[in-house]
């Protein structure tokens, strides 16, 4: 009874952390995309780009640094107060040293992306690796006993003290970049004084651990995470080496506004695949179904939208950052038609992970960061438009790469995946054409309220092609996870997804 009770009681605690990790997710995705959205239109491009530099260093530094000895206390089964000593004194004196390194190379690291005044800004953000690291054990041990509410409302806090007291205040003053930088260094300094204060671990140093194996796997978390930040940042690094911060700020608020709402919708995703194929490991059947089920319900969710988004660039520009910011409109079309395709991928890094490829998963993005890094730069010396669109071409061909892996992997054919991608290909076909059609209707009306008509006009079409077409537009397994969400949806709507069958 009693190791019932704990099971019991583990997955009330999983449940309810996994709840609380996703909703904190979601609100700070939403605080940074409207925040972000006011200080652009006050700031302009050319700050967001000085800032993008430093913080492109400072997330690299980060993963170094860290060794992933964060995520090893996390794994750990069983961890001493010796062990909890050691990691902080690892990540204290790693911090220490990267901050005072970036210090001095600043001026180095300035003159590489040919952006002299980011020398200040690069050392002031470089006190973030020790700031960080102070918190970084304390963050472990409440991951470590999964209380995601705390995390998420520390953070949450965090960003709204440090932006709304500090960062707006100092934009709508004339403080420029200094209000980002400002804002950056406060959110890390409250937030690191929050979880200690909530976490009273020791503070003596030592460089000793009762655990064994702890360096090992973290190596192992820390090359898979370079890879990770390799493709994700590789593109930012070799724009701002070319064209500049003015340039590589534009693309950085035209990247963030296309993946922050994909990011909310596939990390949550991503969070319920992994130990779904994790307990299916043998069952390669159930593991099939849910990979073709998360493939249609991502391609179906995301195609649409970004279908929508890529067709009207300067009403979506126009109607959140402001008239400073209408050179990104020509980067807006590839950077959205990007999305559902690497939205469409992602579905594929758990199901690999679940089924104990996680080293098949580090090696095909290895080879996409060979791919990434010649197209990208090649086409840098074409234009800030062509860099967007060979972002896309890669974003394909690493889908087709990884899912070809995928697919192998639990012996799915490729007409399966092409029947199941078909029905949502359409929907986003009907609404580019239907947003299209609206905009040039509404484009003499205010920005704002225009893009509010286009995307609620796509929205109703989608939706309405659904309900008339679902069982054409989506494939088995799709439908199969519907009718099983039917429950949490308004009777009507749960009705009628009961109706469609299998």
């Amino acid at each position: 009874m009693l190791n019932k009770d704990n099971k019991i009681s583990m997955f009330e605690r999983s449940f309810n952390a996994l709840g609380w990790n996703y909703l904190g997710v979601l609100v700070r995705i939403g605080l940074q995309f409207f925040i972000s959205i006011f200080l652009a239109r006050l700031l302009g491009p050319e700050p967001f780009g000085i800032v993008a530099i430093a913080l492109l260093i400072l997330g690299l530094g980060n993963l170094v640094g860290d060794f992933g000895l964060a995520s090893a206390l996390v794994q750990q089964p069983n961890i001493t107060t010796k062990d909890v000593r050691y990691l902080f004194t690892i990540q204290v004196l790693v911090g220490l040293t990267m901050s005072i390194f970036v210090i001095l190379t600043a001026q180095c690291i300035a003159q590489f992306f040919k952006c002299p005044d980011a020398t200040l800004v690069i050392q002031s953000l470089g006190c973030l690796f020790l700031i960080q690291a102070v918190g970084q054990t304390a963050t472990s041990l409440l991951r470590r006993h999964l209380d995601f509410k705390r995390l998420q409302t520390y953070s949450i806090a965090s960003y709204l003290l440090s932006y709304l007291m500090l960062g707006f205040p100092l934009a709508l003053n004339g403080f420029g970049v200094w209000s980002l930088v400002a804002a950056q260094v406060s959110q890390a300094l409250i937030y690191s004084i929050m979880v200690n204060f909530h976490v009273r671990h020791s503070w003596k140093l030592s460089l000793e651990a009762d655990a064994t194996g702890m360096l090992t796997f973290g190596i192992k978390i820390m090359i898979s995470n370079l890879t990770s930040w390799g493709i994700s940042n590789l593109d930012s690094v070799i724009i701002g080496r070319v064209f500049g911060p003015f340039s590589l700020g534009l693309y950085s608020r035209g990247m963030a506004l296309v993946t922050l709402p994909m990011n909310a919708f596939i990390s949550t995703l991503q969070g319920v695949l992994f130990p779904s194929y994790a307990r299916i490991y043998d069952n390669i059947e159930k593991s099939k179904s849910t990979y073709l089920a998360s493939v249609g319900l991502v391609a179906v969710i995301l195609m649409p939208f970004f279908a929508t988004i890529a067709v009207i660039p300067h009403t979506l520009i126009a109607a959140v950052y402001g008239n400073k910011w209408l050179t990104v409109v020509d980067l807006i079309t590839p950077l959205a038609l990007a999305m559902p395709v690497n939205g469409v991928l992602a579905m594929s890094g758990p199901l690999l992970t679940g089924l104990d490829k996680a080293g098949t998963d580090a090696f095909s993005q290895g080879v996409c960061i060979v791919i990434l890094l010649p197209a990208v730069w090649m086409s840098s010396y074409i234009s800030l438009e062509a860099v967007a669109w060979s972002i896309l071409v890669v974003y394909l061909l690493r889908a087709i790469f990884v899912g070809y892996l995928a697919m192998r992997l639990v012996s799915i054919r490729m007409h399966e995946v092409l029947k199941t991608l078909l029905g949502p290909i359409v929907l986003g076909c009907i609404a580019a054409v239907v947003a299209a059609s609206l905009d040039d209707v509404v484009s003499d009306l205010n920005p704002m309220v225009a893009l509010f008509v286009v995307l609620s006009g796509s929205a109703t079409a989608t939706l309405m092609m659904l309900l008339l077409q679902a069982k054409n537009l989506l494939c088995t397994e799709t439908r199969f996870v519907l009718i099983k969400m039917s429950g949490m949806l308004p009777k009507p709507v749960a009705l009628y997804f009961k109706g469609w069958g299998i």
